[in-house]
């Protein structure tokens, strides 16, 4: 068809078969939500206008044969009796050719944004297997051919390798920084592969299923802003160590409380009966209020996991006033006593307005609070984050301040959230042990336990990815503040809040645009006790390249929503 364009897919069956708990499967014909990966690339090619569409296999594997094609594909294979007609049919075109090296997951979208003679690599890429789109004009794809002479499998072998050779010369259409994580060209290699594409091509119900279950971002296909550890540490050669005892740390049992907590003491200069370890700080919250049956006063805006788990009239809110949502400790005290609460809880710095409350007035607080009777339980996950942050740290009046509780997560200032781990302390022994009781036997993994054997080797890296961070932190409040309309409040931690502008759409609405249209999952703060909660953000330092791109997306995409009602979206 002169003039027109065609796709051809170079199957590469060279690769490991894809192992999936519902059987094992070539890479073309892996299943993606019920349907074979191949359908579903060649019907994004037919919705894009492209009829004419031909699979070359690298191999005899006969894939033909167990594929059925749409009417109006034409099938070339290696297994035709003159390999050298192949290559004249490959020849024999004069419109552009979509040349798809394996089978990358795309959308119809994605052909159009490349240009004649350039093209998109694929996750896998490599010089001898080129995974991806290539658009050729005749001419380059002539040139990429060699001459059809030799043997069969000579002739295979030379038109592979030529190709390769030609395809990895090609000027790229996007960098691969330029790509978001939904448009990524995915090479199926495993089942993870298998599961990020499952979740890519389930559009519709994307967003709900982002809402619905926080975490395993690994293995989504999405850009998070939202999750709030350290970028900047672990190294590299932490995974290196990590993997040395591996085998070991996964075939045994891991210790139980009185091993870990003794390892947690030395890193943290405390008695282990003032320490309980935890799968995480929420672990160490629901065991704590098992135990106390606590009423609190809490501000907020703030961490979420302190109210959830209480019915609303066992918690009291002291809303914080905006712009900055400093805390004032003198009215949260008469707060707290008013309210007849028991408890009262500070996350310092706070999460999600990034601002530290100072030593003394913490002292100040736990001292007034224990005067009336009244617990005072300080969550400090963030506190290594501000240059003086570590100086306003209370976990040294736990020993002198019956009434005081310091809880803080280590996934955060260590960049390893997965590893579920949290500390508790407290100067009153009995109730120690009365939450480690409320604690699952085996509550932290191996993984988790080995990391704190670790960890003392890579001290003045950790130290060395904090300064790097507040630098991100800075710069990147500084790319925010030129988005029109938004205000920034100044933060002390790895995460910014920031308040829309006022004629923009509500922060869900913008959350919802940027997971469907940019693959961008930030923190919207709908769910928190505060004044004009649907107008706020919280966006988490990252990477200077992510944090950049962020804010151009957000500059772009309220430059748009301004001029747009939301009920016209």
């Amino acid at each position: 068809m002169v003039g027109t364009t065609r796709a051809v897919f170079i199957l590469d069956f060279r690769t490991p078969k894809i192992h999936l708990w519902s059987g094992s499967y070539d890479a073309p014909l892996v299943p993606i939500s019920g349907q074979p990966l191949l359908d579903r690339l060649v019907n994004a090619c037919s919705e894009n206008g492209i009829e004419d569409v031909a699979l070359v296999e690298n191999l005899s594997s006969g894939i033909s044969e167990r594929f059925c094609l749409q009417d109006s594909t034409n099938t070339l294979s290696w297994r035709d009796a003159h390999h050298s007609d192949l290559i004249e049919r490959l020849r024999d075109h004069e419109g552009d050719t979509l040349l798809i090296w394996g089978t990358p997951l795309f959308d119809s979208e994605v052909l159009d944004g490349i240009d004649t003679d350039s093209g998109l690599r694929g996750s896998a890429w490599r010089p001898d297997a080129p995974t991806g789109i290539y658009r050729l004009s005749a001419d380059v794809l002539r040139n990429f051919l060699p001459e059809s002479h030799g043997a069969a499998s000579d002739v295979r072998r030379q038109t592979l390798n030529t190709l390769a050779v030609g395809l990895s010369g090609l000027e790229m259409a996007l960098p691969a920084d330029e790509l978001n994580a939904g448009s990524e060209l995915l090479d199926i290699r495993d089942g993870v592969d298998a599961s990020i594409a499952e979740f890519r091509c389930d559009k519709e119900n994307l967003l709900r299923r982002l809402e619905t279950s926080v975490g395993g971002y690994w293995r989504k296909p999405i850009a998070e802003h939202m999750l709030l550890c350290n970028t900047r540490f672990p190294p590299t050669a932490f995974y290196d160590r990590l993997a040395t005892r591996l085998e070991g740390v996964l075939t045994c049992y891991p210790s139980q409380q009185i091993d870990i907590v003794s390892v947690v003491g030395a890193m943290t200069s405390q008695q282990p009966d003032f320490i309980a370890v935890g799968n995480g700080v929420t672990d160490l919250i629901q065991a704590l209020y098992s135990v106390l049956n606590p009423t609190i006063a809490i501000p907020t805006p703030t961490f979420a996991g302190f109210q959830t788990p209480l019915d609303d009239e066992r918690k009291n809110n002291f809303v914080l006033a905006p712009p900055y949502f400093d805390l004032d400790v003198r009215a949260f005290l008469e707060f707290a006593t008013a309210t007849g609460a028991d408890t009262a809880i500070v996350v310092n710095p706070n999460n999600p307005t990034g601002r530290l409350v100072d030593y003394a007035d913490v002292a100040w607080l736990a001292e007034g609070l224990g005067s009336r009777g009244l617990r005072l339980i300080v969550d400090e996950s963030f506190i290594d984050f501000p240059a003086d942050g570590r100086s306003n740290s209370v976990e040294n009046l736990v020993q002198s301040c019956g009434n005081l509780i310091v809880v803080k997560s280590l996934g955060k200032v260590f960049g390893l959230g997965g590893i579920r781990l949290a500390y508790l302390l407290a100067g009153d022994p009995a109730l120690v042990a009365a939450v480690r009781r409320k604690l699952p036997l085996w509550n932290i993994n191996g993984i988790a336990e080995y990391t704190l054997f670790l960890l003392p080797e890579f001290a003045e890296e950790l130290e060395d990815s904090l300064r790097l961070l507040r630098k991100d932190r800075e710069l990147f409040i500084q790319e925010l503040q030129t988005v029109p309309g938004l205000d920034v409040v100044p933060s002390q931690t790895n995460f910014i809040l920031c308040r829309l502008p006022e004629n923009s759409v509500s922060a869900a609405e913008l959350k919802r645009r940027l997971v469907l249209f940019e693959s961008v999952l930030v923190r919207e703060c709908g769910y928190q006790a505060m004044d004009d909660a649907d107008r706020y953000l919280r966006l988490t330092v990252r990477s200077r390249a992510e944090n950049e791109r962020l804010a151009k997306t957000l500059r772009r995409t309220l430059s748009h929503s301004s001029t747009v009602s939301e009920t016209n979206v």
